[in-house]
């Protein structure tokens, strides 16, 4: 009888703690639980004596500021620059950086460094995170994202750097610009320099366009990024134009690029037109007001950062703020808002339906999926929704308040804007627990939000309905 054969035990992959962790809840949940551990932590350290320069403020003012950095907002019922010490604004660096690149970024590079490789429930996992849409090398994918990010916000720091040290010094100077650099690109709109944002340097071009571009290079998104690089590399040494390569962009980045192009030119002549006889701009020569028209627009795209006191604009410009506020920056980047691409989307459906010039909504030469478009309604009326119950919330609570004033800080809170007429620190604890709810969702998506807590159903078969004969309009 023959011996039996020596088996040879095949070794299996140990599964870690973060990929049973993602196989026990949805990728939703899991983002929803790491931002809300990091604001807590963040509240916690801000609350240490150590992070403050005087006495600490209130609990509720320190979770404010939390959210506020966490959700890459720039609203706070403190004065970051006065309240926080050296040890505090670091944290608040650290905040705003976790909270510009979302937790599940950081978590997964740390994982490629310690050479862990990645489960497929661990990229759905971190895609979902980073706000890629399919598996295709995530960790590649992730990796490019911070590299982007320290050569981005590298070059802020330098030429912020090279501005600051000649007014705070050398010391204070460059922790100045590295806040600021860190700051504008994830367009968080905090300052560490004074409670007036940036007023100060209102016609300081260097700084103006560096922290322009800082916040236009995070808004834009990751993904348009990395195609302009790739396309910039394939065609170079062909002699092509601009507009030759400009063809070879996927539609969402041409979109992107057209949408952002428009609103921010739309966004300086509105506030030029309203504001140009202003008197908080009296004294300021036309070159130096279309600077700052410039500044407010670009701010608009959820930095948070101005180089004028909000309160004092009129009406008519805090309205159309509000419009542009909502819009806000594009997918896959540090922008909140509904994003450029829902507005584009919503824009050319429109468009396409009152002139049926096409059977179906078409948008650059592509036709507009039925699935596409309802995601871009559904966008759209949970703003809508969450904006119109918050406030209402805020209308009770702060009786005294404008309308105006509290319907801005709304749209600034869900946008993740960060900029206000002045009433931020004069709200009520209720009123100011609904602004940190508001910034929690702007920051997460309400789509994301309510997939988190949402089951969807299993379906067991598929009906098909007659057309329904309703009348609208």
């Amino acid at each position: 009888m023959s011996e039996p054969m020596n088996l040879i035990p095949i070794s299996r992959r140990k599964t870690s703690f973060l990929e049973r962790l993602a196989k026990a809840s949805r990728p939703e949940m899991l983002l929803l639980y790491s931002f809300a551990t990091i604001i807590l932590i963040g509240s916690f350290l801000l609350s240490l004596p150590v992070s403050n320069a005087i006495r600490p403020a209130p609990y509720i003012d320190n979770l404010f500021t939390a959210v506020s950095a966490v959700c890459v907002t720039g609203l706070s019922t403190v004065t970051a620059a006065s309240q926080y010490s050296t040890f505090g604004k670091i944290v608040m660096i650290f905040l705003m950086q976790i909270g510009g690149l979302g937790p599940m970024t950081i978590i997964a590079v740390i994982l490629q460094q310690n050479q862990q490789r990645m489960d497929t429930v661990e990229k759905k996992l971190f895609a979902a995170g980073a706000g890629k849409s399919d598996l295709h090398d995530v960790p590649r994918y992730l990796r490019r994202i911070m590299l982007y990010t320290l050569l981005f916000e590298s070059a802020g720091f330098v030429l912020l750097g090279l501005r600051m040290t000649g007014l705070y010094g050398l010391k204070t100077g460059l922790f100045n610009a590295l806040f600021l650099s860190v700051s504008a690109f994830t367009n968080a709109g905090f300052d560490c320099i004074g409670a007036d944002s940036l007023v100060r340097f209102a016609s300081d071009p260097i700084i103006n366009l560096t922290v322009m571009a800082l916040i236009i290079t995070g808004g834009l998104g990751f993904m348009v990024w990395f195609e302009l690089s790739e396309v910039t590399r394939s065609r170079l040494g062909q002699g092509d134009l601009f507009r030759t390569r400009y063809k070879y962009l996927s539609v969402h980045a041409r979109v992107v690029l057209r949408t952002t192009a428009i609103l921010l030119t739309a966004g300086t002549v509105l506030f030029l037109a309203l504001e140009f006889r202003n008197p908080m701009l009296a004294g300021m020569s036309g070159a130096e007001k279309i600077l700052v028209s410039m500044f407010q627009s670009v701010t608009l795209r959820t930095a948070g950062f101005s180089t004028v006191v909000i309160g004092r604009c009129t009406r008519p410009t805090l309205l159309i703020m509000c419009i542009f506020m909502l819009i806000g920056g594009s997918p896959g980047g540090t922008a909140g808002g509904m994003k450029t691409t829902t507005a584009a989307v919503l824009y050319k459906t429109t468009v396409n339906a009152l002139d049926q010039k096409h059977k179906d909504a078409v948008i650059g030469h592509r036709t507009i999926s039925a699935s596409l478009l309802k995601h871009a309604f559904m966008v759209l009326s949970l703003y809508i929704s969450i904006i119109f119950v918050m406030l209402l919330i805020l209308t009770i609570s702060e009786p005294e308040t404008p309308l105006l004033n509290l319907m801005f800080e709304v749209f600034s809170a869900i946008a993740t804007v960060g900029i206000s007429t002045g009433i931020t620190a004069m709200l009520s604890v209720p009123g100011r627990i609904v602004i940190m709810i508001l910034m929690f969702i702007g920051r997460l998506g309400p789509l994301s939000l309510y997939a988190a807590f949402h089951k969807p159903p299993k379906i067991k078969n598929h009906v098909t309905y007659p057309d329904a004969e309703i009348i609208i309009g």
